[in-house]
């Protein structure tokens, strides 16, 4: 075992909210369909004082790593200096962004700051796929743009993209991208509900062959590895309340970055008191294998089904009963690997 997978194992154990994401804003510049967030309506936002304050009180609850988001957190003119005081209290921390708003001056302050990465997310790698998801004219070339910046300037990049129906038939050429731009590309199976429930995004989806096929790409680490055995009753089925946390733009915070209902808000109560405990935390802490219902209870595919009680909650209303997106992608994982599979509805996976 690794001492990240120990430090997060006592972290779990510990509930110390290791890993944060601190969403900043809800505005942005883009309208990507599969996204969570309805940003036609944004949330108000806190001001630079207070932000700092929600990294004070984070940093003091045991939280390590810090993930600054929106909606684009570069609407924002003072995500630099937020940016900067994360890092003077010792974070690591990551900045998610979809690059178009990135200058060469902006690369150049971003690389002094020195963020663990920029994380950026794409769609293909031609015009007529990124920008239709988008839905925005010429943002690809926006984009690969801020990129380079960055990649000039000594910023790491991550480039990630969903396995959406548009990006399953593209992976190839995403990584060719992400090797010619020395920047590291990840894929995420998940398209989930807006945080509001609005279930727009799932139209975005990939069938489930084409999400075997893409999964079965050698160079996603899937092929030649071994599924993980189910897992036993009493496990924690996942982070939830745990060592994970969310921060809204507005203070709410939340159990988990998906979770749709905060337990209070850090601008009016601490956030060691928040966390500490309350009904809805206790109760979905308390929350084991055991107790998951239907499909999920005894199901074969535990071990690697990512389940996430959010999503459940989320798509179907029962946050212990199946999430059918996560039986979806574990039965595409089978078929990656040249298992038969479970041909049904069902099925899941997180980052490969």
């Amino acid at each position: 075992m690794s001492q990240l997978d120990r430090l997060l194992q006592r972290a779990q154990r510990g509930n110390v909210p290791l890993s944060a994401m601190f969403e900043l804003t809800g505005r942005c510049n883009l309208d990507c369909g599969h996204c969570y967030l309805d940003i036609a309506h944004p949330p108000d936002e806190m001001t630079t004082a207070q932000a700092f304050h929600v990294i004070d009180e984070l940093r003091r609850a045991g939280t390590m790593f810090l993930t600054l988001t929106g909606g684009e957190i570069f609407l924002r003119p003072d995500t630099l200096e937020i940016a900067a005081h994360a890092r003077k209290q010792g974070l690591a921390l990551r900045l998610f962004t979809n690059a178009t708003r990135v200058t060469r001056e902006l690369a150049e302050k971003i690389a002094r700051i020195k963020p663990l990465a920029v994380e950026v997310s794409i769609y293909g790698t031609h015009a007529a796929a990124h920008d239709t998801v988008v839905k925005r004219r010429s943002t690809l070339r926006r984009t690969l743009r801020g990129v380079v910046r960055l990649r000039r300037a000594g910023v790491p990049v991550g480039l990630k993209a969903p396995l959406m129906s548009t990006v399953t038939g593209e992976v190839e050429k995403l990584l060719a991208l992400a090797d010619r731009l020395g920047a590291k590309m990840t894929f995420d199976p998940f398209v989930t509900p807006r945080h509001d429930g609005d279930n727009a995004p799932l139209a975005t989806r990939a069938d489930g062959e084409a999400l075997a096929r893409a999964m079965s790409h050698p160079r996603l680490g899937l092929v030649g590895s071994s599924l993980p055995r189910p897992l036993s009753p009493d496990q924690i089925p996942c982070a939830l309340g745990r060592r994970t946390v969310k921060v809204s733009p507005t203070g709410d915070v939340y159990p988990c970055p998906t979770y749709p209902t905060p337990i209070g808000n850090l601008l009016e109560r601490p956030f060691a008191e928040l966390w500490a405990g309350g009904e809805l935390l206790d109760r979905l802490r308390a929350i084991r294998v055991s107790d998951l219902q239907g499909d999920c209870h005894d199901c074969h595919q535990s071990g690697y089904c990512s389940r996430c009680t959010a999503v459940a909650l989320l798509e179907h209303g029962r946050e212990l009963g199946p999430s059918r997106e996560s039986c979806r992608v574990a039965d595409a994982k089978e078929r990656a690997l040249g298992l038969p599979g479970t041909p049904s509805s069902r099925v899941r996976l997180r980052v490969l």
